[in-house]
């Protein structure tokens, strides 16, 4: 029995030295793929610790990119302050330019003047309505004078409320304004024909006016003050119902989609 046992050894013993002596045999023939491999797993701390190692990177790089996405987001809300403030100074400014010509105006003329701001207009144009965001709250009143800070007509107000006000501009196409020709105070009347053209009319064939000629309302307007810019004669146009007359199409020095601001005379002109 003690034989046998000892025999068994043998054959074990002989088979784990061919075994290991196989083994040996086969690492230095494959020692270009397996040495690297084995200093690269060495050197990095075997596998588990390329993965360790790998993980770690990978949680650095997304707690760096949240907090470049944070810092980013804080950036974005800041610009959006800039340009709010920006907003805020640009408006300030243009409502001091509007009162410091207010002001001029008022020691030119002796009119009362309150600024306002346009809030929304006829998308269409073909009224001329507009509304401002003061209203009788501010001591407004229907009939008074609309202009701009260099004293060009804009119209007049419609209807007051509380807080705000209608208007209707000289583009409004029952509009008619008695003018005087600054250069020779000669006398018409401005108003809009039906294709949307500023017409002088009942103009005398011997009267002084020329293209170019800046026109002014009147003194024999019922609804605007004297001396407010309206318009410049662009061409002369033939009348052919009236043999002694003749017409002139005109330019109006108003440009309603570039205002926001206007000043309004609160000298009281009632609505005839």
């Amino acid at each position: 029995m003690k034989q046998r046992n000892n025999f068994h050894f043998l054959v074990l013993l002989v088979i784990f030295i061919i075994t290991s002596i196989l083994l040996f045999k086969f690492y230095f023939s494959q020692e270009k793929i397996f040495k690297p491999q084995l200093v690269y797993n060495l050197e990095k701390g075997g596998l588990v610790g390329n993965y360790l190692f790998d993980f770690k990177n990978w949680t650095n790089d997304l707690l760096h990119f949240n907090t470049l996405r944070k810092q980013l987001s804080e950036l974005g809300y800041e610009n959006i302050k800039l340009i709010n403030q920006l907003q805020d100074f640009k408006q300030i400014k243009e409502e001091n330019n509007l009162l410091k010509n207010a002001l001029k105006i008022e020691g030119e003329t002796n009119w009362s003047l309150i600024s306002a701001k346009i809030v929304l207009m006829d998308p269409s144009g073909l009224t001329g309505s507009f509304w401002i965001n003061k209203g009788v709250k501010q001591g407004l009143k229907q009939g008074m004078n609309v202009i701009l800070e260099d004293k060009i007509l804009v119209g007049r107000l419609k209807e007051c409320f509380d807080s705000y006000c209608r208007g209707e501009s000289i583009f409004n196409p029952e509009t008619k304004i008695s003018v005087e020709d600054l250069r020779s105070s000669t006398l018409a009347v401005a108003e809009k024909d039906a294709k949307g053209n500023f017409r002088l009319k009942l103009v005398p064939y011997e009267a002084d006016i020329k293209v170019g000629d800046i026109l002014i309302t009147s003194s024999e307007n019922a609804n605007f003050f004297k001396g407010l810019l309206v318009a410049k004669v662009k061409r002369s146009s033939s009348s052919s119902d009236v043999s002694s007359l003749k017409e002139f199409i005109l330019e109006p020095l108003l440009n309603l989609s570039e205002i926001s601001s206007v000043l309004i005379i609160t000298d009281f002109i009632p609505t005839q």
